[in-house]
């Protein structure tokens, strides 16, 4: 049985390392947010990882062990299926002799225990000690990793091998998850069936079904998600929740279109609930993480975040909203579609059949006593103006608009005839963002700058300082292994802009400045270009010089 809250609570309040005030916070906000107690203190930077499972193996009485910092022999992880593993939260991550030792969130699980005991067989002693969730999560994708390195996964499913489409899907969105996969597609071809995961912004081909599956597994998907079953000429919107074996909730955003062979499906998976809020997994340097905590903490005004579709923009936005989502708090957002359910936050979703735009529900939500409200886009003058006369009024705005910069968004919207004066005084901070691929730390190797990178960054040396380019000495590679697919990269991390307002600012807003010119005033106080971050994440080992350069360009 997993620790109650209230005793985790207290182990951690004897333990000195939370304040009682910070800890009576974090308490709260989990019965606010519906998640655990350590999601927030680990959100919030409260305590480390290191820390809780030191207090949790005081606690159990074992030693605790960081899954992350370890590698798993196969023929040690494979002691236990993958299945079991994932059903009650067991790794096996070491054999010493006759002993084995078993990671586990819960050591006192009996029930796993003897499963395990049985499993891996007679003669051998279970070792139980202490993990993390997040340390079982991400050893439990070394299981679909070693299918891919030893050849044993198939992407071309033969008919023996085919299953009901109940239990088709169920396995390959078990996989999609597995992978971190943002979406799935379900292509018809003319004589096959393609399913495809959108894994690090890439779509890569992962199962090839016969043609006479396509229309079980749609049926099957409009049924899930409450669609028409007997339309197959008009495009299709819906939604289903989805559970893992482990015991993960997600929620599958469903888009149907009609093809020239058929429907084709794309399911978005989503966190069914949002409980991550922390700036540090975005991507933000510390410096910057300290500006934007210090933004946020403001109780009106207005925060913009720009940039082009699928660069991370709403997850920004969510996070921020989780980092305020606190009990003493109302927070009203208005999306088009509604990414992520976050408990305890009232979403409203656009419906133009009822003429629910994001101008009118704005409208509707100031009568709604807001402290914060969110505001997926603003994409015209009404919405505009209504936002930045609601961050005139008391209340703290957060929204998206379209722009290549950060200054770009103040001309944008001016444009959308915003007042340059109300602009100005209401204005808070600016961030512009891409989304750039992480090398995998596993098989990256330090190779010298080419000759066609230095060129390029000659050509953009006056968006670079001096001092980030004396620290450039290198770049990096990753030729593939299983920890990565064989990709090369593993996960996305974002590169950053920020424009905070101030008074200079302020007033080249009235006075109508261009994007340039505001930049520069920015530029002169020290903030960075999106290409200046992302270089620093490269000497950081981060990424590549040329995945920056291509999310830039």
């Amino acid at each position: 049985m997993p620790i109650a809250q209230t005793t985790l609570k207290n182990l951690i309040e004897k333990s000195g390392l939370v304040s009682k005030a910070d800890l009576l916070l974090a308490l709260t906000t989990a019965r606010h947010l519906g998640c655990s107690i350590t999601d927030v203190l680990l959100g919030r930077d409260l305590i480390t990882e290191q820390d809780l499972g030191n207090i949790l193996a005081k606690y159990y009485r074992v030693k605790f062990v960081d899954l992350l910092s370890l590698k798993i022999p196969s023929k040690i992880l494979n002691l236990l299926p993958e299945q079991l593993a994932a059903s009650h939260g067991v790794i096996a991550f070491s054999r010493k002799g006759n002993r084995v030792l078993l990671a586990m969130e819960d050591p006192r699980n009996l029930d796993a225990l003897e499963i395990a005991r049985k499993t891996i067989g007679s003669g051998i002693r279970l070792i139980p000690q202490v993990a993390l969730s997040r340390g079982i999560k991400e050893s439990l994708k070394l299981y679909k990793e070693r299918e891919r390195d030893s050849g044993e996964e198939e992407t071309v499913v033969s008919p023996q091998k085919l299953s009901s489409p109940v239990r088709t899907i169920e396995q390959f969105l078990e996989d999609a998850i597995r992978d971190e996969s943002s979406d799935v597609h379900i292509e018809p071809l003319s004589t096959q069936v393609l399913v495809r995961f959108r894994i690090d912004g890439v779509l890569h081909d992962r199962l090839t079904l016969p043609k006479d599956m396509h229309a079980p597994l749609v049926a099957r998907i409009k049924i899930l998600s409450e669609l028409k079953l007997d339309e197959h000429r008009l495009p299709q919107d819906g939604r289903f929740p989805f559970q893992t074996k482990r015991g993960d909730r997600v929620s599958l955003r469903v888009s149907v279109i009609p093809t020239v062979y058929g429907e084709k499906v794309v399911l978005r998976i989503l966190e069914d609930t949002l409980t991550k809020f922390t700036l540090e997994e975005l991507g933000l340097l510390p410096e910057d993480q300290e500006i934007i905590r210090r933004i946020v903490d403001r109780t009106h005004g207005m925060f913009l975040i720009t940039g082009p579709t699928g660069s991370g923009k709403t997850t920004t936005l969510y996070t921020l909203l989780g980092m305020l989502n606190k009990p003493g708090v109302n927070i009203i957002t208005i999306e088009d579609p509604v990414e992520n359910r976050v408990r305890r936050v009232n979403q409203i979703q656009v419906n133009p059949a009822v003429n629910l735009t994001f101008a009118s529900g704005l409208r509707s939500i100031l009568r709604q006593d807001p402290d914060i409200i969110m505001v997926g886009e603003i994409r015209d003058a009404e919405t505009a103006v209504i936002a930045v006369n609601s961050a005139m009024t008391g209340h703290l705005v957060f929204s998206t608009v379209h722009a290549n910069t950060s200054a770009g968004a103040i001309p944008r919207l001016l444009d959308l005839g915003t007042e340059p004066f109300l602009l100005a005084s209401t204005l808070n901070m600016v961030v512009a963002q891409r989304l750039v691929r992480i090398i995998c730390p596993e098989c990256v190797q330090e190779i010298p700058l080419s000759p066609l990178v230095q060129r390029k960054l000659d050509e953009a040396d006056r968006i670079v300082s001096r001092s980030i380019r004396r620290r450039l000495k290198s770049n990096y590679q990753a030729p593939g292994c299983p920890h990565c697919s064989f990709t090369g990269f593993r996960g996305r991390t974002g590169i950053f802009e920020l424009l905070l307002v101030d008074e200079d600012i302020q007033d080249l807003i009235v006075s109508k400045a261009a994007s340039g010119v505001i930049w520069k005033s920015a530029r002169n106080k020290g903030s960075k270009t999106m290409l200046e971050d992302g270089l620093v994440k490269v000497v950081k080992r981060i990424t590549t010089v040329e995945e920056v350069l291509r999310v830039i360009s």
